[in-house]
């Protein structure tokens, strides 16, 4: 009888070391599936945005017909026979969107929350291809130079910023930007489907 029970506690200690062991390998299974798990944070969803920025942004193409006049002065008095003009068409894009590093980034539980700072305009470039120069002048007196284009280039870039005020095309690139952002998270790998997405300007 005595033997019997010694088997049976024998049993039992082996059947609960067993059970332990179990729990403990399944523990540690679990824990090392999570710890390889992808981590969501504020640096992780910057990098996702930095990588696809391109698709953040909002292109506007211009075409335009120019003209620049200036003449020699004194004293704010125009040199008689020193005016100088040129007249051209060309073409150029507008490159809007938002400096990514000033976006605050919140990560929660289940929703990643977007706060932006506001759209500007990242690059103004004319095609130097596209320029055409219709008609210009030819005065020995005050010759039309490489500054003069440049004046023009930067004067016209003004001009169609303002244009692009009149015609509420940062309001488009907020729009655009909130669901390039949105759609973008929302097929990255360890954020689809795990996380609401909530993207707005600030103030």
């Amino acid at each position: 009888m005595k033997k019997l029970k010694n088997w049976k506690s024998y049993v039992f200690v082996l059947a609960a070391g067993i059970l332990v062991g179990v729990f403990l390998f399944f523990g540690v299974a679990n824990w090392n599936i999570k710890q390889s798990e992808p981590q969501v944070s504020q640096t992780t969803v910057l990098e996702q945005l930095r990588s696809a920025s391109d698709l953040i942004t909002t292109k506007y193409h211009y075409a335009k017909v120019g003209r620049y006049e200036n003449s020699l002065e004194i004293n704010n008095w125009s040199i008689p026979l020193t005016n100088k003009y040129f007249i051209l068409t060309y073409e150029g894009e507008v490159n809007l969107g938002v400096d990514l590093d000033q976006a605050d980034i919140q990560v929660t539980q289940n929703k990643i929350k977007i706060a932006l700072p506001p759209v500007e305009v990242l690059t103004n470039t004319i095609d130097e291809k596209s320029i055409e120069v219709y008609n210009e002048s030819k005065n020995v007196f005050n010759q039309i130079s490489i500054n003069d284009y440049k004046e023009f280039a930067i004067q016209q870039k003004k001009l169609v910023d303002e244009e692009l005020k009149e015609k509420q095309i940062y309001q488009v690139a907020e729009e655009n930007t909130i669901n390039s952002i949105t759609k973008l998270l929302q097929i990255a790998d360890g954020i689809k489907d795990q996380y609401d997405i909530e993207v707005t300007f600030k103030n």
